[in-house]
């Protein structure tokens, strides 16, 4: 079930929406420098990058320039409006056709956009292209294994079935990933805290930007907003938020000799 971005005005939302907390920084920042450091690195891909939350954390962990491209042009215009772009290119263009020359990348990264690519073959081919020899591809990604850990999910049945058909599950996205020329290094869930307590919970949900509640009718949309609203209102004050999202890194083989 396709999606687009470009005129659901969602890029006008999504940093206040999908905002990184502290301890959500803190987080993928250890999980980057872990598997894609210490030492130089060379240029990085963020491939699907939005409006660059990720961008800029990718360069300031890694100290180096990073490539981020996304398909939208809403979101990478408001990318490109950000105002801190040091050493940040921004780039429009398609997963399944990198603007990018080959072996130009010391790794690639993505964070929420595997189930909104339509060709994951020819994207996961195309970022073997344009990866450095053993390159690492950095996917963080619900899975269907983890949809139980989103508490809002629970409110729009119509969601639930929209995502358990577009989430891969874990065998499935690494036996796809490992048919372009890649090997599987380390799997790890990470526990990200959505939201401090229920009610900004509520409030971030309410703005609508997961692709999956733009999917919904707007009925569905406002009845299961009002049952979570509720549930929230009547459950434990001070209540954390915390998702469960699959990160997989996999190294790229190395290339057949000419």
């Amino acid at each position: 079930m396709a999606w687009s971005y470009d005129g659901s005005g969602v890029h006008e939302i999504y940093d206040t929406a999908r905002r990184l907390s502290t301890e959500a920084r803190e987080l993928f920042s250890l999980a980057i420098a872990e598997h894609l450091g210490p030492g130089p690195i060379g240029r990085v891909l963020d491939l699907g990058c939005g409006t660059g939350r990720f961008s800029r954390l990718l360069r300031d962990v890694l100290s180096t320039s990073v490539c981020a491209l996304d398909a939208s042009a809403d979101m990478i215009g408001a990318a490109a409006r950000q105002p801190d772009r040091r050493r940040i290119r921004f780039v429009r263009g398609h997963a399944e056709a990198l603007p990018l020359g080959t072996a130009t990348m010391g790794a690639a990264f993505t964070a929420m956009v595997y189930h909104h690519i339509a060709d994951k073959d020819a994207a996961l081919g195309e970022c073997a292209r344009v990866l450095r020899p053993a390159g690492r591809l950095l996917i963080y990604t619900p899975t269907r294994e983890a949809l139980h850990s989103f508490l809002w999910m629970r409110f729009f049945p119509t969601a639930v079935r929209i995502d358990t058909e577009r989430m891969p599950s874990r065998p499935q996205l690494v036996e796809t990933v490992c048919r372009a020329s890649f090997d599987l290094e380390r799997h790890v869930i990470l526990e990200r805290r959505f939201a401090e307590d229920l009610d900004e919970y509520a409030r971030r949900i309410g703005m609508r930007s997961f692709s999956t509640l733009r999917m919904v009718s707007d009925a569905e949309f406002e009845s299961g907003m009002a049952e979570l609203r509720r549930y929230c209102a009547e459950s434990r004050r001070g209540q954390t938020i915390a998702e469960e999202l699959d990160l997989f890194v996999f190294r790229r083989q190395p290339r057949a000799a000419a």
